[in-house]
């Protein structure tokens, strides 16, 4: 069936190749006209987060509670004193408000759009470090402090570390003030049981509402990250600033770099491709004009339908990422492997005049080759669409779609333009005349004189020793219906292969092959294996940028900030009734089992305004009480204080509440109601995300545990971390899902189970081993080489069912089936690796962990897929027991022709059929 489609859709081709062209043009333009709608997503967190996990669920809430349109943009600066001492000292106080107020001056400012402040409902966040400052600075400089904590500057206040004492209030100061030491004692001069502090670090909160603000914040960011990296801003300071806006910017800059790199790999794989059909050709006089347009539109197919996919995915509502940018460059590596493959067999087919009959046959000789190759790396970047990492998953589904439509026009578009520059008399006849090539010379490989030998259609004519009929060259150009009533079981050989070729393939079906191979295979597996069992799960933004950012270099200050302090934000939704003493106690009961996690820091550092509250309003009945009042009544809990309590605190964001009607007596008042707050724990050694995404994982598990309050926990990494507790999962099962869907669509034109279990046996074994060499590169077990791995599945194919698919379309004993699949097939596979290769060896340069974790991916699945392709592969297919009965079926017939001396060919084909129909 497939073999008469083939034949049918190539004398169609033939037949109307300017249409075939224009049509394909214009679908192309069709899809690309989409792109005025391009939109570019720079977000580094919206390119990690998926839309739809619990992390966004919860990132959703955190957005209701505060109030806010959208993910806000986080950004802190992390001080350091230039001659290692005590970060507070007066003269570096002074410069840290000096940059601070400068801060402080943008997100201050109200919005002209919204009316809101940048910072609102967070400007207070520094508001602790405020008072240290004006509590350690002498009392006669005048210092302009932000507005939110000048009203708190003249309370009593108390330095101790973690907590201070303001008002008689604990005032934590362990996310502001980091590698503390302590006296015994309290200074008098100011208050202060502080000897020094190694570094001080101020947090800044960003709605980005509107492109306004959201343009105005970046360029503040940019500036102070420019200014932080010359170093002379501030004096005795060294200071370091981190955010949202700068990991977007060098996440830009490293695609840049990744396309100008690309662009020189570009270059490298137009002059292979170009040496390569020169090659192809030489055995032709064809003009130099239509080499170059051969060239030209081998690379102008994969480069169309990049723009076309681009489109594609721009119409259905998707942005672009910037890791896009490699998607032109890979479509283009591995689609000129379908026009290599397509030009040897058409040059393998040179003995044909016509190029309709000639085109037809090739499409039934490689049709199947490139259909399953293409089809089975669009499944394997499809199946990468389900990642949950949106920035892969939209690179996965791009590039599938691009893979596709570089499959259909190469029989579209390439096929055409062969046509037309092949012949331009279709009825002409094959003439072995030299004179009369001189006279006439083909524009583009047409037959020479003394054809060589070359196969005859796969129909299941006679062979003829591997050379065609006189006949047959003589045959008219007309339509041919070619259309076999079943697949071919085998077709003839092709020209017999070099001897070396032979003694290649007897070595491979020998028992020194067969150790060997074994060998080989053992040596593989123990690199495999150890490299799986070392893969860590491990992921950090600071993957998407490059490594040489000084963003990248100053993530080891951040680690040492997150070892000692790292806040996880609990909301809860529906609080307690602290007058129902039960339910305060399964409250207090939830808050003690995160405390007691090992990597918490306890009671001492949770950030718990009812604690506060409970103390307050204790106090507050004492009071009352020493005046006389309510002597007789028993002391509850509640929130009777509560309006008092906020006024004290300002009314902090983090407490919502509303008024309510109560009725006391006879008389009606009204009283605060609480209806969602948000408290803290402070955790410790959170400088691996590994060790973040399990704790946090743990805190969702206590929360689950208390489903009466509604709580969930917020980070804005939240997303990310997720995926790295599933990936091991999704790895497997991705790649077991991709090994399947291959499997099938080999089984479709490859006529034996064995065959293709041979396939599926390989593509396991490549992945495999490709995870494994992949971890001794360096490599972790993260999204990035989740994708790499499935991408690397489709890939696995193109150097499988090449020499599978051929070895089972061949005649003749297995040796000689592989020695002609082989002779066929590895010029074209070692064409297709190298060009592969040449294309993504710039991406080696590429300072980013993400774009060279697919570089190297890209190189070790060509090495290992050659590797299989081209000597593991060949062995099993030779010691498959189905293959060696076949191979005795063959000499027994080889045999009996020799017998009957070559008569009865047709009466013996017969009887070849009805053996093969009745096993």
């Amino acid at each position: 069936m497939f073999d008469s489609t083939n034949a049918r859709w190539g004398l169609f081709i033939a037949c109307h190749p300017i249409r075939h062209i224009l049509i394909s043009l214009l679908f192309v333009l069709a899809l690309s006209i989409h792109l005025i709608n391009l939109r570019i997503e720079y977000d580094i967190r919206a390119s990690f987060s998926p839309k739809n996990s619990k992390a966004m669920r919860e990132e959703r809430i955190y957005q209701q509670f505060y109030n806010l349109s959208n993910s806000p943009l986080r950004s802190f600066v992390l001080f350091s004193a230039k001659d290692g001492g005590s970060m507070l000292r007066p003269a570096h106080l002074r410069e840290v408000l000096s940059l601070d107020a400068e801060v402080n001056g943008q997100v201050l400012r109200r919005d002209s759009t919204t009316g809101m402040r940048v910072c609102d409902p967070l400007c207070s966040l520094n508001g602790p470090f405020h008072l240290v400052a004006k509590a350690l600075l002498p009392s006669n400089r005048s210092l302009q402090l932000g507005a939110n904590s000048s009203s708190l500057s003249s309370a009593p206040l108390l330095l101790d570390y973690p907590i201070a004492s303001f008002h008689g209030s604990d005032l934590f100061l362990g996310g502001h003030i980091l590698g503390v030491q302590t006296a015994n004692h309290t200074f008098a001069n100011n208050n202060s049981r502080i000897v020094s502090a190694q570094k001080i670090i101020l947090w800044y909160f960003n709605r980005a509402d509107t492109v306004k603000t959201k343009k105005r914040m970046r360029e503040l960011n940019l500036k102070l990250f420019d200014e932080a990296q010359i170093g002379d801003r501030l004096n005795g300071v060294k200071f370091e600033v981190f955010g949202d806006d700068i990991a977007n910017s060098e996440m830009i800059r490293g695609a840049i770099q990744a396309t100008i790199l690309m662009s020189i790999g570009f270059i490298l794989l137009l002059l292979f491709v170009t040496f390569v059909i020169f090659r192809l050709l030489s055995a032709s006089p064809v003009p130099l004009l239509s080499v170059l347009c051969v060239v030209a539109v081998a690379i102008l197919c994969p480069l169309l339908s990049s723009l076309a996919a681009f489109g594609l995915c721009t119409w259905m509502g998707n942005p672009l990422y910037t890791i896009m940018c490699v998607t032109p460059f890979l479509i283009a590596g591995v689609g000129v492997d379908d026009a290599f493959i397509m030009l040897q067999s058409w040059q393998h087919h040179r003995a044909i005049g016509c190029p309709r009959q000639r085109l037809s046959l090739v499409m039934v000789h490689v049709g199947p080759s490139i259909t399953i190759t293409s089809l089975t790396n669009t499944i394997a970047f499809g199946i990468g669409f389900f990642t949950p990492t949106p920035q892969m998953s939209l690179f996965c589904l791009c590039t599938s779609i691009a893979v596709f439509i570089d499959y259909l026009l190469t029989f579209t578009l390439l096929c055409p333009v062969v046509v037309l520059l092949s012949s331009h008399q279709c009825s002409a006849v094959v003439v072995a005349d030299d004179d009369q090539q001189q006279k006439h010379p083909p524009l583009l490989l047409t037959a020479a004189a003394s054809p060589p030998a070359v196969p005859s259609s796969a129909d299941g004519a006679e062979a003829t020793g591997g050379k065609m009929p006189p006949s047959a060259a003589a045959l008219p150009c007309r339509p041919v219906m070619f259309m076999p009533s079943s697949p071919p079981r085998s077709s003839p050989l092709h020209p017999t292969p070099p001897p070396w070729v032979h003694r290649y393939a007897r070595f491979l079906h020998s028992a020194r092959g067969r150790l060997a191979a074994l060998c080989v295979a053992a040596l593989m597996y123990a690199v495999g294996t150890s490299g799986v069992l070392r893969l860590n799960s491990s992921f950090e933004p600071s993957k998407a940028f490059p490594s040489d950012s000084p963003l990248a270099s100053s993530m080891s200050s951040l680690r040492e900030v997150f070892e000692e302090f790292f806040p996880i934000q609990v909301i809860v939704n529906r609080p307690p009734n602290i007058s129902d003493h039960a339910q305060y106690a399964e409250f207090n009961a939830m808050v003690a089992q995160l405390e007691a996690l090992p990597e918490s820091w306890g009671d001492r550092r949770t950030l718990l305004w009812l604690r506060q509250y409970e103390q307050f309003d204790r106090r507050t009945d004492k009071f009352w009480r020493s005046l006389g009042f309510a002597k007789h009544r028993q002391y509850s809990l509640g929130y009777e204080n509560l309006a008092f309590f906020l006024d004290q605190l300002g009314h902090p964001p983090a407490i919502k509440t509303e008024e309510v009607a109560q009725r006391v007596g006879d008389a009606k008042d009204k009283q605060l109601r609480v209806t969602a707050f948000q408290f803290t724990i402070v955790v410790r050694h959170m400088t691996e995300w590994w060790n973040r995404a399990v704790v946090e994982e743990k805190v969702r598990a206590i929360l689950d545990r208390f489903p009466k309050f509604n709580a969930t926990l917020h980070d804005g990494d939240a997303a990310i971390l997720n995926m790295l507790l599933t990936v091991k999962s999704d790895l497997i099962g991705s790649i077991a899902v991709t090994i399947v869907c291959m499997a099938v669509v080999c089984s479709l034109f490859i006529y034996s189970r064995l065959g293709v279990g041979a396939i599926a046996l390989c593509i396991t074994s490549i992945c495999f081993t490709l995870v494994g060499v992949l971890s001794w590169c360096g490599a972790d077990l993260d999204p990035v080489t989740m994708v790499d791995v499935l991408l690397a599945t489709g890939f696995s194919v193109d150097y499988t069912a090449h020499v599978a698919h051929q070895y089972h379309t061949k005649k003749g004993t297995s040796t000689d089936r592989i020695a002609h699949s082989l002779h066929e097939m590895c010029p074209p596979m070692l064409q297709a690796g190298i060009s592969t290769a040449l294309c993504m060896l710039p991406l080696a340069f590429v300072p980013t962990y993400a774009i060279v974790a697919f570089a190297k991916t890209i190189f070790a699945v060509i090495s290992i897929g050659l590797l299989h392709g081209l000597f593991l592969l060949p062995v099993l297919l030779c010691a498959l027991p189905e293959e060696k009965r076949n191979q005795r079926k063959s000499k027994e017939m080889e045999e009996r022709r020799r017998e009957r001396g070559g008569g009865g060919g047709k009466q013996e084909e017969e009887e070849r059929l009805g053996e093969e129909e009745r096993e």
